[in-house]
């Protein structure tokens, strides 16, 4: 299976791609790139706005909000490594939230693709431990959207200092 798909457009986007549990789902808006972790039964989780930020974007995930459902948050590795890693965002001091929607909500009218690039340079947790992850991290603010729904998929990258 390749672990990157070809770029489909609404309808066919949520027939055609067979989304399985885990599936790193890439979204390309009219002038960015959103991701969201397809979790099964037509939800996936994704980094919104965050209700506390008063943000100009347009957010394909804002449509998603009422359908979403928050939980605590759980451990805060994958924050920390978004905040760290900086945005890819034109404003840095912009916030978002990681949140749970509906797959169709989520991706509205943009085109999609399954992106599991990682996946031959990075060690994916098994599924189960996806899921979990994916529902710990819900309500979480984050800094990078990107990196915030990736993490959530692999094992942290450990560096090797050759001396």
């Amino acid at each position: 299976m390749a672990l990157t798909s070809e770029w489909k457009g609404p309808p066919e986007s949520w027939t055609s791609l067979n989304f399985q549990v885990g599936d790193l789902i890439e979204i390309q808006e009219n002038d960015h790139t959103s991701w969201a972790l397809y979790l099964g039964h037509a939800q996936v989780v994704y980094a919104g706005p965050s209700p506390d930020q008063h943000s100009t974007n347009q957010d394909t995930a804002s449509s998603a909000n009422q359908n979403t459902t928050h939980a605590p948050g759980g451990d805060s590795e994958a924050t920390n490594q978004s905040t760290a890693a900086g945005t890819n965002e034109k404003d840095s001091n912009i916030q978002y939230q990681v949140k749970k929607g509906l797959l169709k909500a989520v991706i509205g009218q943009h085109t999609v693709r399954i992106n599991n690039m990682y996946d031959s340079t990075r060690k994916a947790f098994p599924v189960q431990t996806i899921v979990e992850r994916a529902e710990l991290h819900i309500g979480e603010t984050v800094r990078d959207k990107k990196d915030a729904i990736v993490n959530l998929r692999y094992e942290r990258q450990m560096r090797v200092w050759h001396l």
